[in-house]
């Protein structure tokens, strides 16, 4: 009986601090500002641009022909708020009006790295391997239209 109390009271003093650790780990990386979006501190207000890391409890102020895109550091969410108005990153995220895509974990991982700049990530080109595949495509489907069709008295006609 005695051992059910001790540990009852271990998950109610460990609870407040899950709770803190759970606020610490949720921060978002800007991948995109239109306008003038503010983060509001103590110190005063600071222009938020890309790159930035904005953590959960950070207040931002949205102006009325502003938007901001965020980038879950740890999770598969792009948040795009375009609300306008000053409140919380949780409570803009909350807020219906605002657009949540639902990405790939290795893809905001690799945005996420490019954003801060980080060495070990490189961004990677695919417009020249396409740009040849379409002209090997283009070059086959032509040569196709220009097949000559034989018929049975060896008269070459095309199609």
């Amino acid at each position: 009986m005695k051992s059910k109390k001790i540990v009852a009271l271990c998950l109610l003093l460990f609870m407040p601090l899950l709770a803190m650790a759970k606020k610490e780990a949720a921060k978002y990386v800007v991948s995109d500002v239109q306008g003038r979006v503010e983060m509001v501190t103590a110190k005063g207000k600071q222009r938020l641009s890309k790159g930035d890391v904005v953590s959960a409890d950070a207040t931002l102020n949205v102006p009325f022909n502003g938007s901001i895109s965020l980038m879950a550091e740890g999770g598969d969410k792009q948040y795009v708020i375009n609300s306008p108005g000053k409140a919380k990153v949780e409570s803009f995220l909350a807020d219906k009006r605002n657009t949540v895509l639902t990405l790939t974990k290795d893809y905001v991982k690799s945005v996420v790295a490019q954003l801060r700049k980080d060495k070990s990530v490189k961004a990677r080109r695919h417009s020249d391997p396409a740009t040849v595949t379409r002209e090997v495509i283009n070059k086959d489907t032509l040569v196709m239209d220009s097949l000559v069709v034989v018929k049975e008295d060896s008269t070459c006609t095309q199609p």
